[in-house]
């Protein structure tokens, strides 16, 4: 079902390093926000440690900023997590059998105060998958904020590790360069090889035509991993009394 309107993607620019490292740039101007699949129940970077920056209160500040946007007297807290720039993307499920509700991000690298914020809204009322998010559905949503890390380019299509890294596409088409993208865990968790990811990841981006050699070949993939938290709204409520009292309606 199709809801409000999303702002369209776009290629997001990446920055090469000497090494074939890439460097996420800051924009002056708003980034285009990109949508994509993602589903896991783990606060981690995938198979490569623990979390460094990701913190659980960033879950929270999702919470934080879904209230107050239907509840405009709520009281919003100050973050206090860092506020250093990402690239990041956020995303509510829903339900006992967590349904994907909405997920964007973007690819630019935003300081993490105002993209949470920006971002835990325009997943939420902006996919233009789904219809906005009600305030009826709050109590059962679940949300992970997901910061990317580690960009690196591929030699090639099968230039990365299923399971550890997220994949980026671009390949040209009609004239202009497409792009998709599948979050880190995406592929492992439909048992997809790394093959039958960029298949479906051209699909994804628009390609309806035979995929051949040449096509395969025509791919630039930028692989890179991911911090995630996450938080259910039963959690949040655990701690932040008043959120629990507002949506009972003692307020």
């Amino acid at each position: 079902m199709e809801g409000a309107k999303a702002k369209r993607p776009s290629s997001e620019e990446v920055e090469k390093g000497k090494s074939k490292k890439l460097k996420t740039s800051n924009h002056s101007s708003s980034p285009s926000p990109i949508t994509s699949e993602e589903e896991e129940e783990t606060s981690q970077v995938n198979k490569m440690g623990s979390n460094t920056v990701a913190v659980p209160e960033m879950a929270a500040y999702c919470f934080d900023t879904l209230l107050a946007h239907f509840y405009k007297k709520m009281d919003k807290p100050t973050p206090t997590f860092t506020n250093d720039s990402f690239p990041l993307f956020v995303t509510w499920l829903i339900g006992s059998d967590e349904r994907l509700r909405g997920c964007i991000g973007t690819f630019s690298s935003l300081s993490l105060h105002k993209a949470i914020k920006e971002y835990a809204i325009t997943s939420a009322m902006h996919d233009s998958r789904f219809n906005p998010v009600s305030k009826s559905e709050i109590s059962q949503l679940k949300v992970y904020v997901s910061l990317l890390v580690g960009f690196e380019d591929g030699e090639n299509y099968l230039d990365w590790e299923v399971g550890t890294h997220g994949i980026k596409i671009e390949f040209p088409m009609g004239g202009s360069t497409r792009t998709a993208t599948y979050l880190p865990e995406v592929a492992g968790e439909r048992d997809w090889s790394r093959e039958t990811t960029v298949f479906n990841l051209l699909r994804k981006a628009g390609f309806n035509g035979p995929i051949t050699q040449d096509v395969l070949d025509s791919i630039k993939l930028i692989r890179y991993r991911s911090e995630k938290v996450s938080m259910t709204y039963q959690k949040y409520v655990e701690q932040n009394e008043g959120a629990a009292r507002l949506m009972n309606g003692n307020h």
